[in-house]
């Protein structure tokens, strides 16, 4: 407690007591100093004590409210600094997982990029080496999309690339399957646990989701948006000791299909017949 306040205590008890005692002695003087006169005296002494106890209760109890007044608002204070501090971490948070996914992910398409393509191929190239499964990879290459920007526009060209993205996200690729945008033109898919077989069942279905959307390309000689495919795989007996080999042969899988006149699917096995 504050000198000051501890003063302005004293000065009330001192002030009190002068009041009661004043009181009694009136009244004893008027009253002659008989038995009615002190019993009167007395009744006026206890009711100023009364008083002055509750002048001074009350005198103590004002800083006591003052105090929880404060001690509420610093608690409100301390709540919305937590409040706060969990807004804070929470954006935070989601910062940290926009930039997870912008670094993994291609902004135009919302495909996986190159950069997790590559990340998945290693490690579902290692399961299957350890499991002894299978791996596929298609690699996509739309037709003539060079000469399709310079006739209809980059934005034509950008809303092409998403609608093509589009549909082969929604040919019933698994969950597991990954697909990522490789190159400027280049779409790849990640098929973990599939033959050449089934790789090219999907790659058929795929093509054809393109074909079926039938976007216009005066540019190439079908007259519309066409891609070529390159299939590769992984077998259990066949062995490759680095995930970049089956990568490679997609590539150059495509590479035959484009030779060979475009919208077209070719494989490892294609690839061997022609050499």
């Amino acid at each position: 407690m504050s000198l000051s306040r501890t003063l302005q205590i004293r000065l009330t008890l001192a002030a009190s007591a002068a009041v009661v005692l004043t009181a009694a002695v009136l009244c004893a003087l008027v009253l002659g100093g008989s038995a009615q006169g002190i019993v009167l005296a007395a009744v006026v002494l206890v009711l100023l004590s009364v008083l002055s106890c509750w002048l001074l209760v009350r005198q103590l109890l004002q800083p006591l409210a003052a105090l929880e007044t404060d001690l509420q608002q610093m608690q409100q204070q301390h709540q919305q600094i937590l409040e706060q501090r969990d807004d804070a971490r929470s954006h935070l948070e989601e910062m940290e997982k926009t930039l997870a996914r912008v670094g993994l992910e291609d902004a135009l398409t919302g495909l996986a990029n190159r950069r997790q393509f590559e990340r998945g191929l290693l490690e579902e190239f290692n399961r299957a080496a350890r499991t002894n499964l299978s791996l596929a990879i298609i690699m996509i290459d739309i037709d003539f999309f060079d000469e399709y920007n310079a006739t209809y526009g980059r934005m034509a060209g950008d809303k092409v690339l998403r609608r093509v993205g589009s549909a082969i996200r929604d040919t019933n690729v698994r969950p597991e399957d990954l697909l990522s945008r490789f190159g400027a033109q280049e779409i790849a898919v990640l098929l973990p646990g599939s033959r050449l077989e089934g790789a090219l069942i999907v790659a058929e279905r795929i093509r054809k989701s393109i074909e079926q959307l039938n976007i216009e390309h005066s540019a190439s000689p079908s007259g519309r948006v066409t891609i070529s495919i390159g299939i590769a795989a992984v077998a259990p007996q066949r062995q490759v000791d680095e995930p970049d080999t089956v990568l490679r042969e997609s590539e150059q899988a495509l590479a035959l299909a484009k030779a060979s006149g475009r919208d077209c699917i070719r494989t490892t096995e294609d690839l061997k017949q022609a050499h």
